[in-house]
């Protein structure tokens, strides 16, 4: 068993225990939070949503060991075609998308009936580009800042076909690509010049929300900041952010912060719209407490972070480093988001808890995200072998000439 492991397990194992740990809180919680949910279209049948999350989690898995088995050269290849790719689904879901708590995110595929949101094949999409193309311009006679226009163009295009029905991944997306731009240095002034356009541009959309019908989401934002900085919630049409803040913070204030209720003795479940997704932190930390379930999980993504960066340093080219940077970047942003709005120190939004929360799209789309970081991993332990390998068959060499 531990040398079939050894053959198809490879890469950062810290990373595979990481992946584990989420992996086993996630059915846990998921069975315990959908309880409601069930109630309501499974005659209380919880164990329905455990197996259905069960089943992404093990097709997860499995993408998270076949792509780290392929070379990182690939998703150089690819990544412009990636990309187009996901702004084409992007234009379809903004014109023909399923509609889901007033927003077009979603794209059903024709005959089979199974949907998905191309927002997350436009993260991983554009992480790559923005690697391969940060990668091209590291060379001695090229500069960081010859990158940043095609890379904002493109930033540009996928944030804005995003942003009108879901503007916290069209931030998150954003932030995560000035950050990768910042660690590839690109020179400041156009980083913050991007910073002080885009808050005009916001500002704009918002002031003219009243106005314009194409623009209504914006009023949704900028009532859910309004009441996060004491402001009133006038959210029309859906739960207001305040009560679903509210819930939160009672089911993390009763969870305690040794011990909390216990697994599947959750309260706060039954009032938190999407307890199992959205403020699936919240639920963790009510049942299993602040130090075991809060700083079990936050600690796990921050060391994901930092083995990613030993995978950094540990990388000989500049592509696999910005891609390991890219997609890890984006998975610890997205992660302390959803627990910032769980604790209430950010407005409400509608990210999950990457690899934690239940949902089809944003799981296995995770685990491709891992699968490349791993892929990098491995590619770097391989070339450290052979290298290792090299040196010692040369010192062999030496001593038999000696």
């Amino acid at each position: 068993m531990n040398e079939l492991l050894k053959k198809y397990i490879k890469g950062d194992r810290i990373i595979w225990y990481v992946i584990l740990l989420l992996s086993v809180f996630s059915c846990l919680v998921v069975y315990s939070a959908t309880g409601n949910l069930a109630y309501k279209h499974q005659d209380g049948n919880a164990v329905y949503y455990l197996f259905r999350h069960a089943k992404f989690l093990l097709v997860g898995l499995g993408i998270i060991v076949a792509v780290h088995h392929i070379n990182y050269k690939w998703f150089a290849r690819f990544a412009t075609v990636f990309l187009y790719v996901s702004i084409v689904l992007l234009v379809i879901t903004a014109i023909s998308g399923v509609s889901l708590n007033q927003a077009s995110r979603w794209l059903t595929v024709p005959v089979v009936g199974i949907s998905f949101q191309p927002s997350e094949i436009a993260k991983l999409a554009l992480m790559m580009y923005i690697a391969k193309v940060l990668a091209q311009y590291q060379a001695n006679d090229r500069t960081a800042d010859e990158a940043f226009k095609p890379i904002m163009i493109h930033v540009a295009i996928v944030c804005g076909l995003i942003f009108k029905d879901d503007f916290s991944t069209a931030a998150l997306i954003g932030f995560t690509s000035w950050l990768v731009m910042m660690i590839g240095r690109v020179s400041m002034k156009y980083l913050l010049g991007t910073v002080a356009a885009v808050m005009l541009f916001v500002t704009v959309v918002i002031s003219l929300s009243d106005y314009v019908p194409f623009l209504h989401r914006a009023s949704t934002w900028k009532a859910r900041v309004e009441r996060f900085i004491g402001g009133e919630d006038n959210t029309a049409g859906e739960v207001s952010a305040d009560y679903q803040s509210e819930r939160s913070q009672m089911a993390i204030a009763t969870g305690g912060v040794f011990w909390g209720r216990g697994p599947g003795n959750s309260q706060q479940r039954y009032f938190l719209p999407h307890p199992y997704s959205d403020f699936v932190y919240a639920i963790i930390i009510e049942e299993w407490g602040i130090l075991i379930g809060g700083f079990l999980i936050m600690f796990a993504y921050l060391i994901l972070l930092f083995r990613a960066g030993v995978i950094v340093r540990a990388s000989s080219r500049t592509f696999p480093a910005f891609l390991v940077v890219g997609l890890s970047t984006l998975l610890v942003v997205q992660a302390f988001i959803n627990m910032g709005v769980a604790v209430g120190v950010m407005p409400v939004t509608g990210q999950p808890l990457p690899l934690v929360s239940m949902g089809g799209t944003s799981t296995l789309f995770t685990c491709l995200a891992f699968g490349a970081i791993l892929s990098v991993s491995r590619n770097n332990m391989e070339e450290k072998e052979l290298a290792a390998e090299a040196e010692n068959e040369n010192y062999e060499s030496d001593k038999s000439n000696n």
